[in-house]
């Protein structure tokens, strides 16, 4: 039997995110905490199968893995960290929730290029997509997510014991998680596969989608189970 491999979208992302990478199936979060979140996409699982997470869908799966992970197969992270936000993190979130009730646009005008590396921010058409992703999200699921983003808990005291095959991915240009929280999980979990992609920024699935199906494929042979 193949295993299902879920892919759980980030914040203020869609299917669009995922086009064109080999999973089985993909999900937007939707809950006012990242454990709620886990809670609804659980109930819809089979009982065994592969996690695929951008951003804070990487807080979902960790999560996730946390309340279940005897029917995780396997674990892949985009863009993602395992801590929790600091307090000045949390006031910028608070910030930007309210900003987007007034003016989500506005906040879509400026998050759209900030997704992008410069090299991706040239690409034809691209910019213009993520931004028009952003604006399907709208403003209330925006701040559902965020807000469910700032309360997170800790996940770092529990990444040793995360045995099954893990893919850490991390654009060397992200500037919307700061990579070194990429290598600070690759470096506490065993065995973890580690990619820092040069010229990159927050969605290597949309900026270097080759790259990224290929180290998706490769993970995903390994997270196969019978």
């Amino acid at each position: 039997m193949t295993t299902e491999v879920i892919a759980i979208c980030g914040i203020a992302t869609d299917a669009a995110s995922w086009r064109d990478m080999p999973v089985t199936r993909i999900v937007v979060p939707r809950g006012r905490t990242i454990a709620a979140m886990a809670d609804a996409i659980l109930a819809d699982l089979p009982e065994r199968f592969a996690l695929c997470g951008h951003s804070m869908g990487g807080y979902v799966a960790l999560q996730i893995a946390r309340q279940a992970g005897e029917r995780v197969t396997g674990l892949a992270l985009l863009g993602s960290s395992a801590a929790a936000d600091t307090p000045e993190q949390r006031a910028a979130r608070d910030r930007v929730i309210g900003q987007a009730r007034q003016d989500f646009a506005g906040v879509a005008d400026k998050l759209a290029p900030a997704m992008l590396s410069r090299a991706s921010r040239a690409v034809p058409g691209l910019l213009a997509d993520t931004h028009a992703m952003l604006m399907r999200c709208g403003a209330a699921l925006f701040a559902e997510q965020q807000g469910a983003a700032a309360t997170r808990p800790d996940y770092r005291a529990g990444l040793a014991a995360i045995t099954v095959p893990t893919l850490i991915v991390a654009g060397e240009e992200d500037r919307i998680v700061d990579p070194g929280r990429s290598r600070e999980m690759a470096a506490a979990i065993p065995h973890a596969d580690f990619r820092i992609v040069p010229a990159c920024g927050h969605v290597p699935q949309r900026e270097v989608p080759d790259v990224t199906a290929a180290l998706l494929h490769q993970w995903t042979e390994k997270a196969q189970t019978i």
